[in-house]
């Protein structure tokens, strides 16, 4: 077991909690291997950010092979993003990267690897990248981190409406949003839009044919105050 901090997280972790958009997502390339970083904070009823123990996925992308590490340290305040890598961890990397066996391939060390993806990593993710960058892996993302979509199942966009006062949309249910077949553009203003006037998204499990995702656009920013 070979224990890594990733610091290079820090600032985008800090952005996303002072833009109150708590999802981190971002692809790395290194030779053969694409590295997607995903980290997903829990929001509660009322749309605030739940503090607790967080998760760090990397998904593999070129093999489709994802690796999920329960993250150690202070996160916030000491800007610590402490991972345990074990030996299949650290083979499943080699594979992603195109090595062979340590016997016969290239010498692999695994800390510098890790230190170089980690001097790699934005300070700053517009949330149009976030987007894009799920969009892209959607499948592997659906499959593995289903906890941090609300009601994973219904994927169908239904509508849009306003909350109770006091309520904010939760993270869980505008990431849904995230993975549908809408320029990230689009999908980016929709989700800024919904903050500003508190409203969420409705989903179904059933294939709705009563709002296109246009016409809810539509309706959300033609309710946004124009001052």
């Amino acid at each position: 077991m070979k224990e890594f901090n990733f610091k290079g997280l820090h600032p985008a972790f800090v952005e996303a909690i002072n833009r109150h958009e708590p999802s981190i997502a971002f692809t790395l390339a290194d030779g053969n291997g694409r590295f997607v970083f995903l980290l997903f904070m829990a929001t509660n009823s009322s749309g605030k950010i739940v503090w607790g123990d967080l998760e760090l996925f990397i998904l593999l992308a070129r093999t489709q092979t994802m690796l999920r590490f329960k993250l150690l340290g202070n996160h916030k305040n000491n800007g610590d993003f402490k991972v345990r890598f074990n030996s299949q961890d650290e083979a499943a990397i080699r594979v992603e990267l195109g090595l062979h066996d340590a016997a016969q391939g290239p010498a692999f060390a695994l800390e510098s690897f890790l230190s170089k993806l980690n001097g790699m990593i934005p300070t700053s993710i517009p949330l149009e990248e976030k987007i894009a960058t799920i969009k892209t892996d959607r499948g592997a993302i659906e499959s593995n981190c289903k906890s941090y979509f609300d009601e994973a199942s219904k994927v169908y966009l239904l509508r849009a409406g306003p909350l109770p006062a006091g309520k904010h949309p939760r993270e869980e249910t505008l990431r849904k949003l995230y993975m549908l077949n809408a320029s990230a553009t689009d999908i980016a203003s929709l989700i800024t839009n919904l903050k500003k006037i508190r409203w969420t998204t409705y989903w179904t499990a059933t294939k709705s044919t009563t709002s296109t995702f246009a016409e809810i656009f539509a309706k959300v920013t033609a309710s946004v105050p124009s001052h």
